[in-house]
């Protein structure tokens, strides 16, 4: 029995398959749209890293971009500008800000400055204000390499022990007093902002301002002074009462003495009638001897006959 003769067509099953040529355009359009949204993660990614890896990479206004060629091992000097820029596969971009930046050293912060006068300590509250300059940016990565590359981490280790030490020689040869007016403060402001600029001008960092906002005695000093002046206020105290206590002994003395003359006076007055009078002009009545009393009544009677005669 001859076999069947095969057929050039065949009829697809009923009910559903699949045909070839719908698979392939799907798996493409999946693979297609895949990819693309792998390449949208990336360059956000990239945005994202802000230097750290190739791609687009965004400086901000008032930034510049430090390019670093990690396959020659060199820092280029072409600086990126603001905005939205290429990075390549071997490159890395620090992001330096170039506008005003400043630093705080404040009590209120835990790091106020702390400075050894000719008498005591002080604790300063400092605030300084500087600016990077754009064409020595790389020669200050090259000196300070990681450091610089943490803006932060550069300020905390470089600027603020600088700041610091130019407060201390500013405010350490004055005394205390002088140090807490105006004229002192505003010459310790001067002297620090000049030798701030002398140090690291040079370098590409140039202050612009300096202020000292507050100048406190540390506790003990405090402490100190609050004991001294109590000392003194007593001392004051105890002044006033013994200059009172004269003035009360004078004005007894003078009262004793204003009373003797009084009574000197009185004495020199009394003589034996005026006593007499005094003493008389007290008595209300006069009690005589009865036999006096006839004598004063015969004395009447005799000088009366004689009045008749």
């Amino acid at each position: 029995m001859a076999s069947p003769k095969p057929t050039l067509f065949t009829t697809p099953p009923r009910g559903g398959g699949e045909r070839p040529g719908m698979s392939r355009r799907t798996k493409f359009v999946g693979t297609l749209g895949l990819l693309l949204l792998l390449a949208v993660i990336y360059l956000m990614t990239s945005l994202k890293a802000g230097g750290r890896m190739a791609g687009p990479t965004y400086i901000a206004p008032g930034n510049v971009g430090l390019r670093i060629d990690n396959y020659r091992g060199q820092v280029r000097s072409d600086l990126m500008p603001a905005g939205t820029h290429w990075q390549g596969i071997w490159e890395t971009v620090i992001e330096v800000p170039t506008s005003q930046r400043t630093i705080s050293l404040t009590g209120a912060e835990n790091d106020p400055v702390q400075v050894n006068t000719i008498s005591n300590m002080l604790h300063v509250d400092v605030s300084a204000q500087y600016r990077i300059e754009p064409e020595k940016v790389a020669a200050l990565y090259g000196a300070y390499q990681d450091q610089f590359s943490e803006l932060k981490n550069f300020e905390r280790t470089n600027l603020e022990p600088a700041v610091k030490g130019a407060i201390n020689y500013a405010i350490g040869d004055m005394d205390t007093a002088t140090a807490l007016t105006t004229v002192g403060k505003q010459k310790a402001e001067q002297e620090a902002l000049k030798t701030l600029n002398d140090e690291w001008q040079p370098r590409g960092i140039v202050f612009a301002n300096l202020m000292i906002r507050g100048i406190e005695h540390d506790q003990e000093s405090k402490n100190l002074l609050s004991t001294t002046l109590a000392k003194m206020q007593d001392i004051e105290n105890a002044k006033l009462t013994l200059q009172q206590q004269k003035f009360d002994n004078a004005t007894t003395l003078q009262q004793a003495s204003a009373e003797a003359k009084v009574n000197r006076l009185r004495s020199a007055t009394l003589t034996d009638l005026y006593v007499q009078d005094q003493m008389l002009g007290q008595v209300r009545r006069l009690y005589l001897p009865s036999d006096q009393l006839m004598g004063l009544f015969q004395g009447g009677n005799t000088a009366g006959k004689g009045n008749r005669k």
